[in-house]
């Protein structure tokens, strides 16, 4: 996965802008700086040596962005956000940049939970550069997912239009987009909508088990009940194949309305 194929690559990617970054140190500093990535590229990103090396690269650059960020990034991925939000906010606080600004957004939004705070920084954001994107998305599909959490489902229809309405001045329909255009409809009592919407996800995703378990789900709303339970049955047969999220920071953290085991199991009686 994409994912995966970055974390093992961090290495070449260190070395490939270490003259940047070490433009201003001596030979002796420099030195250091490359054994220290060289030993790093040895351990686990979620172990507590990794954390140590990049400790001892912040001694030689302590105003360097990227590796107070590097220090969070795992953490959020074991689950550490309050200690992974301490280093953020630091790489935040040097970045000249907004980019470790929109990703403590995202951060905030999928792995934290905190809505109305990644609102606040994806309206900040968005006041510099509306068609901002984070983590291949549009800052309105983040900010229509925080909206949806809230319950507050017009602004979350608002801003999923808005993304997907981004995607489509670049002829990008993306799945995820469309699956959530879906659940918003969905939770709002508009089924055929909602139906229209998961068939698009599916077009673009070829068996995705989340969109055909809320099709089941539409399609029951509206006493279709031998259809949605031969679709109920494709989407958990789906699922169990690995027919579901496929994001990168799916693999660390469950996305919004993300189906699991015990959705199947809870909702195996509405399907008799």
């Amino acid at each position: 996965m994409r994912i995966l194929f970055l974390l093992s690559f961090f290495p070449i990617i260190m070395f490939s802008q270490s003259s940047t970054m070490t433009k201003d140190l001596n030979d002796a500093q420099k030195k250091v700086f490359l054994n220290l990535i060289r030993e790093d590229s040895r351990v686990s990103i979620f172990s507590v040596q990794h954390q140590q090396y990049l400790d001892s690269i912040l001694v030689i650059l302590p105003k360097e962005a990227f590796f107070w960020q590097q220090k969070a990034m795992p953490l959020f991925k074991q689950k550490k956000y309050e200690l992974g939000m301490m280093y953020l906010n630091k790489a935040v606080e040097l970045d000249k940049t907004n980019h470790y600004k929109e990703y403590r957004a995202f951060i905030k939004c999928l792995f934290q939970k905190d809505y109305t705070s990644a609102l606040n920084e994806f309206k900040e954001l968005s006041k510099e550069n509306e068609n901002g994107v984070v983590m291949d998305h549009p800052y309105g599909f983040w900010m229509g997912l925080c909206y949806l959490q809230l319950n507050q489902f017009d602004l979350s229809r608002q801003f999923m239009e808005k993304a997907v309405s981004f995607g489509r001045k670049y002829n990008v329909v993306n799945p995820y987009e469309m699956f959530y255009s879906g659940v918003i409809e969905y939770e709002t009592g508009n089924y055929s909508k909602a139906i229209e919407y998961f068939d698009i996800s599916l077009k673009h995703y070829k068996g995705f088990a989340d969109a055909k378990y809320y099709k089941a789900l539409s399609l029951s709303k509206q006493n279709k009940g031998e259809e949605a339970k031969a679709l109920f049955l494709e989407s958990k047969e789906g699922f169990e194949k690995g027919i579901s999220f496929n994001e990168g920071n799916s693999l660390y953290e469950t996305f919004p309305y993300q189906v699991s085991r015990f959705t199947y199991a809870y909702s195996e009686k509405f399907f008799k």
